[in-house]
C-alpha cells in the first residue's frame, strides 16, 4: 500500500506495543470527532474507528487483530485466517481516516486446528461470526453511517442510508465512479447486510449511473 506521508520511526511503533501492557495510550487524546466528515482525533479515536470498521467486516474475523496508533501511523497485529483477510484489513485500515502510515504485522493461521482445545476455539470463533451476520435494519445504518463517514475512497461523508430487512439504500452524489464502488463494496461487506440498492447513488456529472 503507498501512502503520500512519511514513516515515522519503529520506535514509535514499538512505545505503542508497551502501551498494550503499560497503559502508555492513555495518555493520548480521545475525542470523538464533531461531525461525520471530520477525521478522529487522537490516536485512540483512529484505532478505534479502524477496529469498529474491521469487526463490522462480514467477510473476516477481526477477533484476534489488534491496532496500535502512535502519530497516525497504524499497526496490525494477531491474526487471520486466510491471505485475503489480511489483505483487506491492510486495505480497511489504510482507508480509515487518520491514518498517515500503515504497517501490516498480520501473521496467516489458515490451517486445521488438531487439537481439543484448538477445535473449540475455532468452533467458538465461527459460531460468533454467524451470530454476527444477524443484525437489525437500526444498527445495520447506523453501523453503514459510520463507515461510510470513516472512509477516504468514498470522498463522501454525507450518503443518505436507509435500510429494510437487511437491503440498504444509499442516495447521494459521488466524486468518481471509483468512490461509488467502494461505497457499495464497503457496504456489501457490512455485517447483516443482505443486499445493496445503489440505483441512488449517482456520479458527480453522469446521472445515469449504475
Amino acid at each position: 500500500m503507498k501512502l503520500s506521508r512519511p514513516t515515522p520511526p519503529f520506535s514509535l511503533l514499538a512505545a505503542a506495543t508497551l502501551a498494550l501492557y503499560g497503559g502508555f495510550a492513555a495518555s493520548s487524546p480521545l475525542a470523538p470527532p464533531s461531525s461525520p466528515c471530520e477525521a478522529p482525533r487522537g490516536d485512540q479515536s483512529v484505532a478505534a474507528a479502524i477496529e469498529s470498521r474491521l469487526s463490522a467486516s462480514s467477510r473476516m474475523q477481526a477477533d484476534d487483530i489488534v491496532v496500535i496508533v502512535v502519530a497516525g501511523a497504524a499497526q496490525l497485529r494477531g491474526l487471520v485466517r486466510s491471505d485475503r483477510q489480511k489483505l483487506l484489513a491492510e486495505q480497511m485500515a489504510g482507508d480509515t481516516k487518520g491514518v498517515v502510515h500503515l504497517d501490516n504485522q498480520l501473521d496467516v493461521v489458515d490451517w486445521a486446528p488438531v487439537t481439543d482445545f484448538a477445535r473449540n476455539e475455532a468452533s467458538r470463533r465461527d459460531g460468533a461470526h454467524r451470530s454476527r451476520q444477524t443484525r437489525s435494519d437500526t444498527w445495520i445504518t447506523a453501523t453503514v453511517e459510520k463507515m461510510l463517514a470513516m472512509s477516504l475512497g468514498t470522498d463522501n461523508c454525507e450518503i443518505v442510508v436507509q435500510t429494510r430487512d437487511g437491503v440498504v439504500g444509499l442516495q447521494g452524489t459521488m466524486t468518481s465512479p471509483e468512490a461509488r464502488h467502494m461505497a457499495i463494496d464497503l457496504v456489501s461487506g457490512t455485517s447483516g447486510v443482505r443486499s445493496v440498492d445503489a440505483a441512488a447513488l449517482l456520479v458527480a456529472g453522469n446521472a445515469d449511473a449504475h
